[in-house]
């Protein structure tokens, strides 16, 4: 008899010991916190179309319909429009896709005010954040984005170039920041007459290091500047600038390679600790538009 009960009880022990295994990983989900890629959703056309986005410099709050929004007469005429050009990546390197998007700005008048608006895939949709601006009628030819970068090729006005028509090409690369400060530009390049890439490197500083006083300006240019002279700008935290003047550059002959070394003495020039904006800029004589820069972000101990 002990035999029979035996050959009974072991094949609901088998049946039973699924359901026990199934109901621990309900319970063990249900006290488990879902991830932030869990709750947020990647980034969608819909979503960048219908989003709420700033306009005025911040001074108002637009919300798209399928990419557009148009309201008032006379002076108080605005028309905003979403570019087609909408590029998908991670900009704050959560996890989950992004955007970045092209806004137009219309105010009545022959003026089109662009500007590249980063788009983050958060908890409860798309949240637009603080633009970055691109210019008065400049025409966008590309739009990447991509770990933490946005990378933006278009065509800017020349110094003879009527505001109409932009002819001078250019690159321009964005990096994301948070804190409200949203896309800051990293990287200007462009092209001379015959075609040749004007930019600048920064070797030093490297982007996050730590500095102190005297800190140790070095880098490169590939062509060098009008009077061999760009111009080093320092910002706070903020985003104030506290700091600028000259920045010379050796080079063999007019107009060719060149690199730059100085010391900065952080200091002297009242710079406060913390994080610092280091930014070298080669500024066009005629207008004061620029040809070329490179910043890099630094802690100052």
């Amino acid at each position: 008899m002990q035999v029979k009960s035996d050959r009974v009880e072991n094949p609901m022990r088998t049946k039973l010991l699924p359901l026990l295994l199934f109901a621990s990983a309900l319970l063990f989900a249900a006290c488990t916190k879902p991830t932030l890629a869990a709750i947020t959703q990647p980034m969608t056309e819909e979503a960048v179309m219908n989003g709420s986005y700033s306009v005025r410099d911040g001074q108002q709050t637009v919300q798209l319909a399928g990419g557009k929004y148009e309201a008032g007469q006379g002076a108080d005429y605005m028309q905003v429009t979403l570019l087609p050009d909408i590029a998908y990546g991670d900009l704050n390197m959560d996890g989950v896709p992004d955007a970045a998007a092209i806004l137009a700005e219309n105010y009545g008048g022959s003026g089109t005010f662009l500007s590249l608006v980063p788009v983050l895939a958060k908890a409860g949709g798309a949240h637009p954040e603080k633009g970055a601006s691109l210019g008065d009628r400049v025409q966008v030819k590309s739009l990447v984005a991509e770990d933490g970068v946005v990378k933006v090729t278009l065509l800017v006005q020349a110094p003879n170039d009527p505001q109409c028509c932009p002819s001078q090409p250019q690159t321009r690369i964005y990096a994301y920041r948070p804190g409200g400060f949203g896309l800051v530009l990293v990287s200007v390049s462009s092209q001379t007459a015959d075609g040749k890439q004007r930019m600048i490197t920064i070797d030093l500083p490297t982007p996050g290091s730590e500095v102190t006083s005297p800190m140790t300006l070095k880098g490169s240019v590939t062509i060098a500047p009008f009077e061999n002279n760009l111009a080093v700008n320092l910002y706070d935290a903020s985003g104030t600038q506290v700091s600028a003047g000259p920045l010379a550059v050796s080079a063999a002959e007019m107009g060719g390679p060149g690199t730059f070394e100085t010391q900065i003495d952080l200091a002297a020039a009242s710079v406060p600790a913390g994080e610092v904006r280091v930014e070298v800029v080669d500024q066009s004589p005629a207008d004061g538009s620029i040809h070329a820069l490179a910043a890099v972000y630094v802690v100052y101990k």
